[in-house]
């Protein structure tokens, strides 16, 4: 199975020029499960899949926007509520040899204000942070859980984008879950993957 994530950076509907790029790639690496962020209905990995889409931000999305989707080779099953359905969404995935849950996201860049416009830098990742943690616990109930999107953290070292702060919390936040993220040795990387800790020691 093959299953991977990636941030289209918000393409347009009518993008001739960047959407086809970004069409290839898809087709050629071909994965089970992608989870797209900052994507747009356009891109698509074409027929037989299924998927499940956040809401779009009416205020901040063009056309077509929206922040997480899932797209799945296999049938989607149940449906999960997140803490904001705009930013994260959830599903049972019913996988041949076993279900589980993936999850995919955005936790929120540097520089967002927040709802009252007077955030300092990083205030409002690291509140995202927490956010998902409380949502990764209450779904870490039995089935295998894959977590995977726009992290808005380089995890390859102590430099980079990201904080000391933001990295430890987020460590904490995995562990606190039994959850391992995959991709945190790719350097300058901040799209990620992880899995539950018993998923990640046999893949």
């Amino acid at each position: 199975m093959r299953i991977a994530t990636w941030n289209l950076e918000r393409p347009k509907l009518g993008g001739w020029k960047k959407n086809p790029i970004i069409q290839e790639q898809i087709d050629e690496i071909n994965a089970d499960i992608w989870i797209l962020t900052e994507t747009n209905r356009v891109i698509n990995p074409k027929n037989n899949y299924s998927k499940i889409a956040t809401s779009p931000i009416s205020e901040y999305h063009n056309p077509g926007e929206n922040c997480s989707t899932i797209w799945s080779r296999y049938p989607i099953g149940r449906t999960f509520p997140t803490f904001d359905p705009s930013i994260a969404v959830c599903a049972e995935i019913l996988a041949p040899l076993a279900h589980f849950l993936v999850y995919g996201t955005i936790i929120t860049w540097a520089n967002d204000k927040g709802p009252t416009g007077t955030a300092k830098k990083w205030q409002e990742h690291y509140k995202s942070i927490a956010s998902h943690c409380q949502d990764w616990a209450k779904l870490n109930q039995g089935l295998p859980l894959c977590v995977a999107g726009d992290f808005n953290q380089t995890l390859s070292g102590l430099t980079g984008y990201g904080t000391h702060q933001g990295r430890n919390m987020l460590s904490e936040a995995l562990q606190e879950n039994d959850l391992v993220c995959v991709t945190d040795k790719i350097p300058f990387n901040i799209d990620h993957i992880c899995f539950s800790k018993d998923w990640a020691d046999v893949t």
